[in-house]
This record gives C-alpha cells, structure tokens and sequence, in this order.
C-alpha cells in the first residue's frame, strides 16, 4: 500500500487543496495524497484557477468531511490552519503543522491564492523527510509552554539560551517528548538560524535536517549561521564558511553575535540547499 499523505484544513477550499494539487503533481504515483476539512465547502473557484496555471487539472476535486477519510494507510498530516482551529485526525501518525493564512477573503484576490501556492510548493520538500521519522513524530511551532522543555534541550546540547525571545521556534516531539528544535531570528531581511539541537537517541536520524529545513523554508536568502562545533553537517546542508567581519550589519543586534561563548564561532552562509540525504 502506498503511503498515504492527508492535508488538513477547516474548509478544504482553498489551502488543502492547493496542496493535494500540487502533491499530487509532485510526487505522482509515490504516495497516496488526499485532503480534507472539518467542515468541508466546495472547493474554491481561484484555488482550481492557480492549480489550472501550473498545469494541475481540479476536475476531480472535492471538499471532503475529515471523518470520511478511511486512516488506514495514511501516515502523515499535515495541517494548514492559522487562524482556525485545525482539524482533528485521530491516528498514530506522523504530523506537520504548516500554519498558512487563508486566501480566501471578501473581495476574491487572485494574488493571495498564488502566495499560498507558493507557500504550499516550497514546503513539499519536507513531506518525504517527514515520512521517514518515527511515527507519532510532531513538527510544529513551538508555543509558550514548550520553552522549559527547549532550555532544557539547548543545555543538553550545549546550547546558549540567550535571546530566545527574538527566535522564532520549530519544535519536534516523540510520542509527546520534546526532541529536537531549530529557531530562526529575523532582522530585517537578513535570518540568523540558531539554536538547532537533537536528544542524543534522535541524531543521525535525518531530524535535525528536517528542522533545519522546515524553520528556513520561507527565510531570506541567504541566511546564516554561527557554529562552534558543527561545521561539517552544516556544510552538508549548503551552508559555507564566511569571515566574521561578513557578516550583515543587521545581526549586530542578535544576542548570538555577541556572547562571549560565541566569540570563536565560525560564521556560515546558505544560499540554497544542498540535496543530498544528510542525517543529523
């Protein structure tokens, strides 16, 4: 049986099925694709329009209730809600949370669709590394209550806390256990990626590349990074080293660039990913 990939939304309308357009589109006959909603509508006129411009025939779509969905082979969803609350799916699956804002809105605008599809299109990357983790693998944004468990982490690893209210916080959790984490602090339209760390049973197992990923999947290009003792896996990823003194003016005022465990840290830079299979 194939693996089965479900994109959740409220009313798939509009994100989720954009998404089992394009993912359908993108991996063909390699996985069984389906979307869904809670309280499902009809699929949207400008979400079958931006699906017709990159060669994606809607015909067949429908807005679909999320309790018809049969779970049997389904091992990944992947939820789209940001302002909603997404739908449940209760299964021992693997899971994704791409929070997207809706385009749907009063007046129709054709533009808000094309962004979503390429918010859509940019994160399948992530769907076959997602497949790969343990089952019951959740990789969302992290919350309030995730931050003791993240300091806890980061210690573990030897990881600086230190300014963790400017990142923006990626989080993995195993069978509720908070085991990874990857955050991304925004200055202007420069992004800093820190604060990437894996529980010891985790690493080498393709985590770590995943969080990486998904928390820089929408950052500026380039991005960067300061390391200490990870140079080699970064450079798996893309990244290459750069001088100190490259580094953009805007990330003088990151708590990483000046703390004095940092002060040796090699610099690094991504302009785009690497494709290999690199676990971490």
């Amino acid at each position: 049986m194939l693996k089965g990939v479900l994109f959740l939304c409220v009313a798939n309308s509009a994100r989720s099925q954009i998404a089992e357009g394009l993912a359908r589109q993108r991996f063909g006959d390699r996985l069984r694709i389906l979307s869904a909603g809670s309280r499902p509508t009809r699929v949207n006129p400008l979400a079958a329009e931006v699906l017709r411009e990159v060669g994606v025939d809607p015909a067949a779509h429908a807005s679909k209730l999320v309790e018809d969905i049969d779970p049997a082979g389904i091992e990944l969803v992947i939820t789209l809600c940001a302002e909603e609350v997404c739908p449940a799916f209760y299964a021992p699956v693997r899971r994704m949370h791409w929070p997207l804002p809706d385009p749907a809105g009063d007046p129709p605008d054709l533009a808000r669709f094309r962004t979503a599809r390429a918010q859509i299109a940019a994160r399948l990357d992530l769907v076959e590394p997602a497949l790969a983790m343990p089952p019951r693998t959740i990789v969302a944004p992290a919350d309030a209550g995730d931050r003791p468990e993240i300091e806890a982490l980061l210690a573990a690893c030897g990881l600086p806390p230190d300014g963790l209210d400017d990142t923006e916080l990626l989080v993995a959790r195993i069978d509720g256990v908070l085991v990874g984490c990857a955050g991304l602090e925004r200055w202007g339209d420069v992004a800093l990626l820190r604060s990437v760390a894996v529980a010891e049973p985790y690493r080498k197992t393709g985590l770590g590349s995943l969080l990486v990923r998904a928390r820089l999947v929408d950052a500026p290009r380039p991005s960067y990074l300061l390391t200490l003792s990870a140079q080699t896996y970064f450079e798996r990823l893309g990244f290459t080293v750069v001088p100190r003194a490259e580094l953009p003016a805007a990330l003088a005022r990151s708590t990483q660039t000046a703390l004095p465990a940092c002060s040796t840290a090699v610099a690094m830079r991504l302009a785009t990913f690497e494709t290999d299979s690199s676990r971490r």
